[in-house]
């Protein structure tokens, strides 16, 4: 027989009665479910709504047999949507309010920060999803209560099932529509599960539990990695913990031992396998998608965080491996530590002799102590760092924890119950002192909340609720902002602002937040400034918040209607349109209307381009046309919009100028760019319109160096070492001779002064014969760089036009700065190598055209056409040849239409393509081309004659000559 590790029989039994006993587990639940239902109704943390929404995704796309869409986020939240979904679907079969707002919510194209509307409305399912979480964390504890009685006894159960029940940190995050709380309940359990499955007293040859126990853990490792990927690392604990018996237990053979591990691996696996695939409808159709979306994101978090948090005082996007010990330090219980202490006793009066069946089950207590290691070390490295990250260790620290005083009252008969009610009794009053709050509970041996606000982030949107509540009604009509919008929406009866997308001075109320005061003491000091404050928030041994409002706000600044009606292909109009500079961010505000011919269920995709008097492209967004709840146009609620604000991130280091401002709307049915009308009588205007010029500045605060992103550094100094080239953006390894060439280089002033108008001289050097052909000499940069500032920093785009005569080959890109009186500086550099390639160029007419002409449009001149006469069948393709002449090098890219009219000038057959199917811009000048164009006659063309018409219009815009 294999040896006993566990507690003794009269430790299993000593403690609580054995009818009482049987009650435990269920008041065990109840308590937890009391200890984690504080967030009911009183305040909404940041993510929540955000849950809401992916729940209802999750819901939409299992209705709709869309299983793919199931995969709504890269956690990947799989049972935090089920039971998200599940809960919506209970609450809408009683309440008419919320199917309203559900159908309202899956009207929108996706969950923005700044949807004030919508989250009033996700906030209705709220409650009702945090009460299954609960629910299920709840029976999730009373289960661990269970599993703890069976591997140590009564007394360590009962004091993990209060330790957990009642922990405040614990509680606070797993009563959230979340992940976190899940993710720590199913871990827990899976090890426990496979701590009972490889013990030798549990399980031997041929017996059904053999395989139960290790089934169970496997099913609930699938149901924490569901929850949250980081605890993957269950894999490894799990397989390590499956060998153990194989050295384990060598009174049994070999073979049987290994039947054994076999076994329980299997079933270990099959019931992972099982759990991922029916609860995860996305892998049945793209496991490769899952794999890349949950993967992407585990690696984001590794690499990089994506904002500033606080810590020790200072705000920073990266924080150092004593983040999560200090975490531990002031999130755990005092019990926790307090134990340490208890540990100590127990090694010091340990007993050299210990009978077997006295020692406690020591690798089920390492596989605990193995998983919080692994993890903890994990994500440690991971640049995302958060305190709630810590919590799939917390439940088996507790357990540790648990068991250590379990062990000591063990010890010490006389005083058992004593010890075991004094660390009920703690752990009792630690709760109760934060149980209205419980995130902000922190350990009361290293200062509490005092000491955490100069340590840790504090606050996660609780203050910013209250606040909402407390002006209540009596602000109705008016308007806050907050620093968690989602957390103030839906208990402020006024409208509510958003950071970074409204501006402060226009609101009543301003909202601050210890959490926003550790962030940005300065930023939110000026935000406040000239305001009265009317309210402040403490609780949870803290002041948490602060009301100010706002004695003479200032009026939104809405967009200027616009003095001519803007029409996109007869469907959508433009009414107004206003723009600002500030920093580095481009605010563009917008309102549309739906026009009576829209066509049904039509989507339309935005392009705001700006552009310099080059063509050089600065910045561009593409996006959805949506109105200020992000519904599609078919969806309106009205056939005007509100102003809809749009941001585009300016680069660093944009030089001053002036810059132009286009719009595009896109038909994403047929790809195609709507023509743009302006006036009443419906003038076209390519397919851009021209909302207006913006004046960059040079910033205040010169840009450093740092902030660009530069694609390929370099370094090279000129002019004693006051210019350096700092880099250079990625350079085409292939081009056409006559094309343009598009270059970006980023510059930098060093030290001292620079000469003024220094200019740049271009040129390409044959690979083979080491011959140069210049390009181009222009100015180094539009911003003068005598007038650069010592340490200016300055982001250049250059269109370098190349010579149409360039023989094929492999060329060096060269570059030389050159004093404004053309005095080289020093030695030229290669920026890279390319080779550039050319087309067989005609000069010279034919002599047989059959009709000449003399057509002149600016950039080309239509000398002839073919044939004569041209003639065709219905339902077959005629060809027109026609033969122009380039008038001169370069210019922009035109397009040749071709127009066949009837009597009435309607257009019965139409081609339009590049003449000779070449971009004009890298046209020789006086080349010859051929343009054989295909006209494809209607077949239900009456017979008669008609019209050609024959035109040249710019590419890029549409615009006609």
């Amino acid at each position: 027989m294999p040896e006993r590790l566990d507690f003794p029989d009269d430790a299993r039994s000593a403690g609580a009665p054995s009818r009482f006993s049987r009650l435990l587990p269920l008041l065990i639940f109840f308590l937890s479910l009391l200890a984690r239902s504080a967030a009911l109704g009183r305040y909404i943390t940041p993510d929540e709504p955000t849950w809401v929404y992916r729940s209802l995704q999750f819901r939409e796309a299992l209705l709709a047999g869309n299983w793919g869409g199931t995969l709504v986020a890269g956690h990947p939240g799989v049972i935090t949507t089920w039971l998200g979904a599940l809960a919506m679907s209970l609450q809408m079969l009683f309440s008419a309010e919320s199917r309203e707002a559900y159908v309202w919510l899956a009207k929108i194209a996706f969950l923005t920060p700044d949807n004030v509307e919508a989250f009033k409305r996700l906030a209705l399912f709220l409650d009702g999803g945090r009460l299954v979480v609960m629910l299920v964390n709840s029976l999730g504890i009373a289960g661990i209560y269970l599993l703890v009685k069976r591997l140590w006894g009564d007394r360590a159960a009962l004091l993990t099932g209060v330790f957990l029940a009642l922990d405040p940190f614990l509680a606070g995050l797993s009563g959230l529509l979340h992940v976190d709380g899940l993710s720590a309940t199913f871990v827990t359990l899976s090890l426990l599960s496979l701590a009972i499955a490889v013990r030798p007293r549990e399980t031997g040859p041929g017996t059904r539990r053999a395989l139960v126990w290790p089934a169970l853990a496997g099913l609930l490792a699938a149901l924490a990695v569901l929850s949250k990927t980081p605890t993957l690392l269950l894999l490894p604990i799990s397989g390590l913990a499956l060998l153990w018996p194989l050295v384990r237990d060598r009174r049994m053979s070999m073979r049987g031992r290994l039947t054994l591990f076999f076994g329980r691996s299997i079933a270990w696996g099959v019931a992972f396998l099982a759990a991922m695939l029916i609860l995860f409808p996305a892998l049945w159709v793209s496991p490769a998608a899952v794999l890349g979306t949950v993967g992407g994101s585990a690696n984001r978090h590794l690499d990089e965080a994506l904002r500033e948090t606080f810590f020790l005082g200072n705000v920073a996007f990266v924080h150092g491996p004593a983040f999560y010990p200090i975490v531990l330090l002031w999130r755990l219980s005092p019990l926790v530590w307090l134990a340490l202490l208890a540990l100590g006793i127990l090694i010091a009066t340990r007993k050299r002799a210990t009978e077997p069946a006295a020692r406690p089950d020591v690798f089920s207590i390492l596989i605990l102590a193995a998983w919080v290691c692994l993890f903890l070390v994990l994500i440690t490295l991971a640049a995302k760092k958060f305190d709630r990250y810590i919590l799939p260790v917390v439940p088996a620290i507790l357990v540790l924890a648990a068991l250590i005083w379990s062990e000591l009252a063990t010890r010490r008969p006389s005083a058992a119950k004593a010890i075991s009610l004094a660390v009920i009794a703690i752990h009792s009053l630690f709760w109760l002192a934060f149980a209205a709050w419980p995130l902000m509970a922190y350990n009361p041996l290293v200062g509490g909340p005092r000491t955490a606000a100069k340590v840790l982030p504090v606050g996660w949107g609780e203050a910013v609720s209250v606040a909402g509540a407390r002006l209540g009604n009596s602000a109705a009509d008016s308007r806050a902002i907050s620093p968690v919008a989602p957390a103030l929406a839906p208990f402020f009866a006024g409208q509510t602002l958003v950071e970074s997308y409204d501006d402060p001075a226009t609101a009543d109320y301003v909202i601050l937040t210890a959490g926003s005061l550790q962030l940005d003491p300065s930023g939110s000091a000026r935000q406040i400034e000239g305001h009265e404050r009317v309210g402040t928030l403490r609780f949870g041994g803290l002041d948490q918040g602060w009301v100010y409002r706002n004695p003479s706000p200032l009026l939104p600044d809405l967009p200027a209607d616009l003095s001519e009606r803007v029409t996109f292909g007869d469907q959508m109009a433009l009414t107004a349109a206003g723009h600002s500079v500030s920093a580095d961010t481009l605010a563009l505000a917008l309102r549309w209307q739906r026009l009576p011919s829209m066509l049904e269920n039509a989507r339309y995709t935005l392009r705001i381009v700006i552009r310099d008097e080059h063509g050089s492209v600065w910045a561009s967004q593409e996006t959805p046309l949506l109105d200020e709840v992000y519904f599609f146009p078919p969806d309106w609620l009205e056939d005007e919009t509100g102003v809809i604000r749009y941001a585009l991130e300016l680069p660093p280091g944009m030089p001053p100028d002036a810059y132009e401002i286009t719009l595009s709307l896109i038909d994403e049915a047929t790809a195609s760019q709507l023509p743009v009308r302006v006036g009443d009588e419906g003038v076209f205007r390519g397919v851009a319109f021209a909302a207006g010029t913006i004046s960059v500045a040079l910033p205040e605060s010169i840009v450093s160096a740092s902030r660009m992103q530069i694609p390929v550094v370099d370094g090279t100094m000129w002019f004693g070492g006051r210019l350096q080239l700092l880099g250079r953006g990625e350079i085409v390894s292939e081009a056409l001779a006559g094309g343009r060439l598009p270059v970006e280089l980023f510059w930098h002033a060093p030290s001292g002064a620079l000469p003024a108008g220094l200019q740049l001289v271009w040129s390409l050097r044959h690979l083979d014969d080491h011959v140069s052909y210049p390009i181009t000499t222009g100015p180094l940069s539009r911003y003068d760089t005598g007038l650069w500032r010592l340490g200016e920093s300055i982001h250049e785009k250059y269109q370098l036009e190349l010579p149409p005569n360039l023989a094929p080959g492999r060329y060096e890109l060269i570059v030389e700065p050159r004093s404004g009186d053309g005095q080289p500086a020093e030695q030229p550099i290669g920026l890279t190598e390319m080779r550039v390639n050319n087309i067989d160029r005609l000069y010279t007419l034919p002599t047989d055209i059959p009709v000449e002409l003399d057509v002149l449009w600016e950039p080309l001149r239509l000398a002839g056409m073919a044939p004569a006469d041209l003639a065709a069948r219905p339902g077959e393709a005629a060809e027109l040849t026609l033969y122009w002449i380039k008038q001169a090098t370069h210019g922009d890219v035109y397009s040749v239409f071709v127009h066949v009219v009837n009597d009435s000038g309607d257009i019965v057959a139409q081609a339009d393509q590049w003449p000779g199917g070449l971009p004009t811009d890298i046209l020789d000048e006086g080349q010859v081309v051929i343009d054989r164009l295909g006209l494809n006659v209607p077949a239900n063309l009456p017979p008669g004659r008609y019209q050609i018409r024959v035109g040249l219009y710019a590419a890029a815009t549409g615009l006609r000559l």
